[in-house]
C-alpha cells in the first residue's frame, strides 16, 4: 500500500512540475518552429540559397529548443523515475502499484480531476491579477475531500494497512454527542476530549480523515503548528489543529450520501449493513491512531442514524445537549446569517463545509427531514423556521425506538451551567467517565430578546422542552 501512496504523490508532483517548468510552453514553441520551417521550405519566389541559409538558422534554434524540451520532460518525470529507482533497490510495492489496473484507473481519474481543478484556479487567479493562485493547503483539501476516488482509495489503503483497535477487556462504549447545533455540543465535546484524552478526529486529521493512521505517519515529519484562534462562528470558542471536531460525517457522506442527502434536506435513512461494518472498523482505526482511547464523536447529523450506531456499538452512549427553544432557535438563525456572510467573503468556505457534510447553516443549509420539519424553501430569516426545526429534531429524539432510548442521555445545557457541582457526579456516572467531570469553565450565554415567533409554534416548543427537561432530570434521579 505504500507503493500506491508514493505513486499518487509522485504523479501529483509531476503534474505540479508541468506548470513550474513551463514544459508545455517549450514543446509548443518546438511545434511552432517546425511549422515555420515547413512554411519557409515550401514558400515560392524565394531562392534556394536564402532557404538554405534560413533553414540552417532555424535548425540550430529548433535543436536547442528540442533539447531544452527533453530536459524539462526529464525534470517533470523525475519524481516517478526516482520512485522507480528506489523501488528497484529497496522494493516497497511501487512496481506492483504501477502495473495494477484498478490503481492505474483510479490514478487517472484523480489526475484528471487534479488537472481540471488546478487549471480552473490558475485561470481564476490570472483573471484576478493574482499569479500566485490559491494556497497549496486549499488545493490539497479540494483534491483530498472533494474527490470520491481519493476518499475511496485512502480508506481502502487505511483498512488494508492497519487493523482496527480491539480491546482485550470490556471497555465503555463510544460517546456520540449529537443533537441540534448551538446547544453546547462543541464546548462539551472539547471538555471531554481535553480532560479524558479520548480518541476523536481533529483538524490535524485533515485533509485525509478516512486514513488517520496513514496520514499521521506521512505527515509526521512536517507537523503543522497553528496558533489557537476563535472559530468562524464568532461565539468565543477557540480551537487549534488538535481540537476535537465534527469531521466524522465525511465517512457517512462518502458511503451513504446518495441515500440520505437530498435537495430538500437530510433523511433518516438506515445505513446499509456493509456501511455499518465499515464504520465499526473506522472507529477502531481512529482508536488505533490514539492508542486505544475511548472514542468520542461530535456530529449533529448522527441524529439521522442512531439505531445504526447502537447496532455497531451496543454500549455506546448518546449525548443530546439542548437549550431553551427560543434561545437555541435564535442562535441558529444568527449563525445562519453569519455563515452566509462568511461564504460571500470566501466562496471556498461553502464547498469546504459541504465536503465535511455540514449542512446546518449557510447557502447550502438543509433541514433534518423528521416529521414536522420545516419546508426546504422555508423562510430562514424567520424565527419560526428554526423553531420548527428544533421541535421536529428533539421530538424525534424523544420518540426514538426503545433500544436507542436505553442509551440516551439528555443534557440540559442551561441547567449544568447553573448547577455544575450538583450535576457533575451523576452526569459523569451516566456517561461512564472514570472521574467526575470538571464543568467549572461552563458559562451560559445571556438570553436574547426574540420576537416574531408564532404562538402555536411557541406552545409546541415549550411542550417539547418540558419533556426534554423531564428526561434530563433522570440523570440526577
Amino acid at each position: 500500500m505504500i507503493g500506491v501512496v508514493v505513486l499518487l504523490l509522485a504523479t501529483l508532483a509531476s503534474i505540479e512540475l508541468v506548470w513550474a517548468t513551463g514544459v508545455l510552453r517549450c514543446l509548443m514553441g518546438v511545434n511552432r518552429m517546425g511549422r515555420r520551417a515547413t512554411r519557409i521550405v515550401t514558400r515560392r519566389h524565394v531562392s534556394e540559397w536564402a532557404k538554405e541559409r534560413a533553414m540552417r538558422l532555424m535548425s540550430g534554434r529548433l535543436m536547442a529548443q528540442s533539447l531544452r524540451g527533453l530536459a524539462l520532460i526529464a525534470v517533470v518525470a523525475s519524481p516517478l523515475l526516482l520512485a522507480m529507482a528506489v523501488d528497484r533497490l529497496w522494493p516497497y510495492g511501487f512496481a506492483q502499484a504501477f502495473t495494477h489496473w484498478p490503481t492505474r484507473v483510479a490514478l487517472l481519474v484523480i489526475s484528471l480531476a487534479y488537472l481540471f481543478i488546478r487549471r480552473h484556479f490558475r485561470n481564476v487567479a490570472s483573471a484576478s491579477g493574482d499569479d500566485k493562485g490559491p494556497g497549496a493547503e486549499r488545493l490539497l483539501q479540494r483534491v483530498a475531500l472533494g474527490n470520491r476516488a481519493m476518499l475511496e482509495i485512502t480508506f481502502d489503503i487505511e483498512r488494508a494497512r492497519y487493523k482496527p483497535w480491539k480491546d482485550d477487556a470490556p471497555q465503555p462504549g463510544p460517546l456520540f454527542v449529537t443533537g441540534l447545533a448551538r446547544a453546547g455540543t462543541t464546548i462539551l465535546t472539547r471538555l471531554l476530549h481535553e480532560q479524558y484524552g479520548m480518541a476523536s478526529l481533529t483538524y490535524r486529521d485533515l485533509p485525509f480523515p478516512l486514513a488517520p493512521n496513514s496520514w499521521a505517519k506521512l505527515s509526521a515529519g512536517f507537523k503543522r503548528q497553528v496558533e489557537r484562534s476563535e472559530r468562524g462562528h464568532g461565539d468565543g470558542i477557540f480551537h487549534d489543529l488538535d481540537s476535537a471536531e465534527a469531521i466524522e460525517e465525511v465517512f457517512w457522506r462518502h458511503f451513504e450520501g446518495k441515500r440520505y442527502v437530498g435537495a430538500d434536506g437530510l433523511s433518516p435513512v438506515p445505513p446499509l449493513p456493509e456501511t455499518v461494518d465499515a464504520f465499526r472498523d473506522y472507529v477502531g482505526l481512529i482508536r488505533r491512531r490514539y492508542d486505544g482511547a475511548r472514542y468520542l464523536s461530535k456530529n449533529n447529523a448522527n441524529v439521522l442514524r442512531l439505531p445504526a450506531l447502537i447496532e455497531a456499538f451496543p454500549q455506546a452512549v448518546l449525548v443530546h445537549p439542548f437549550r431553551a427553544p427560543l434561545q437555541q432557535a435564535e442562535s441558529l438563525r444568527r449563525q445562519h446569517e453569519q455563515a452566509l456572510q462568511l461564504a460571500a467573503d470566501d466562496p471556498f468556505r461553502l464547498e469546504f463545509m459541504r465536503w465535511l457534510g455540514h449542512y446546518e447553516f449557510g447557502g447550502d443549509q438543509r433541514p433534518f427531514l423528521f416529521p414536522g420539519h420545516p419546508a426546504a424553501d422555508g423562510d430562514r430569516d424567520s424565527i419560526d423556521y428554526w423553531l420548527q426545526l428544533w421541535v421536529s429534531v428533539y421530538s424525534a429524539l424523544l420518540n426514538a425506538e426503545e433500544a436507542v432510548q436505553a442509551r440516551q442521555v439528555f443534557v440540559d445545557y442551561e441547567t449544568i451551567c447553573a448547577e455544575k457541582t450538583t450535576i457533575s457526579a451523576p452526569l459523569s456516572h451516566a456517561l461512564a467517565l472514570p472521574s467526575d467531570w470538571d464543568l467549572s469553565s461552563l458559562r451560559v450565554a445571556s438570553p436574547r430578546a426574540v420576537s416574531g415567533a408564532g404562538q402555536q409554534m411557541l406552545e409546541q416548543a415549550d411542550a417539547v422542552h418540558a419533556a426534554l427537561r423531564a428526561r434530563s432530570a433522570q440523570i440526577i434521579d
